[in-house]
């Protein structure tokens, strides 16, 4: 497999030099170029894309880099993953980054093995979130709507759980008749019964319900 091409957003030089020398020293991984913004980055590649990009958001200049890169990556076309190093602590912001490029959300502060366990996982089309940012998405999230009502199920006599138990085992309707020394249309009266009560259409489906019900274990 080839290295996964990665680039550099950083405004500070030395957070290009660290993270370019972090790349460098990951076999998998393959620096291929950096820039204070997006738009000198962008004029660099000419037309050989990077993979993945990582871009850090120094908090005073988060807002003017932010638009920067996305103005030049709509420019670009291409569908690249974005990797964030952000002390950004807005939820909403996330949610707004989320749905487009970016991949994965990591603190400034992330250790040398979080930050290329993200692009790998970026490159691979995975998404990769702190635990306590993960933590606060789940915690918005609208619990789900209830159903409009609880199907009610009727139980089953212990001879139809019988029959049901037959069934399950793959029994037919005479060998189920011989077992329980009935008629084969009192086996099929027992059927009908159970599958009404079940809201089954089929002995497959019956056997399923039954076992969801917990009428049978097999």
């Amino acid at each position: 497999m080839r290295p996964v091409r990665v680039a550099v957003i950083a405004a500070a030089p030395q957070v290009r030099a660290c993270l370019q020398a972090l790349v460098d020293a990951t076999p998998a991984l393959r620096f291929v170029g950096s820039a204070s913004d997006s738009e000198t980055l962008a004029d660099c590649f000419a037309g050989s894309l990077p993979d993945v990009i990582i871009i850090d958001l120094e908090p005073e200049a988060s807002d003017a880099l932010r638009s920067g890169f996305e103005a030049a990556l709509d420019a670009t076309q291409a569908p690249l993953a974005l990797v964030l190093l952000t002390d950004e602590t807005d939820i909403d912001w996330v949610h707004e980054a989320l749905p487009d490029n970016v991949m994965a959300i990591l603190s400034r502060d992330a250790t040398p093995g979080e930050i290329v366990a993200a692009i790998e996982a970026a490159a691979a089309g995975l998404c990769v979130l702190p635990p306590d940012i993960l933590a606060r998405l789940l915690a918005g999230r609208k619990p789900p709507r209830p159903l409009a009502s609880a199907v009610h199920i009727e139980a089953l006599t212990l001879r139809e759980i019988e029959v049901l138990t037959m069934l399950a085992e793959g029994l037919g309707n005479k060998e189920i008749a011989r077992q329980l020394a009935i008629s084969d249309n009192t086996v099929k009266f027992h059927l009908s019964s159970i599958f009404g009560k079940l809201g089954a259409t089929s002995r497959t489906e019956a056997v399923m319900l039954g076992m969801r019900h917990g009428f049978i274990m097999v």
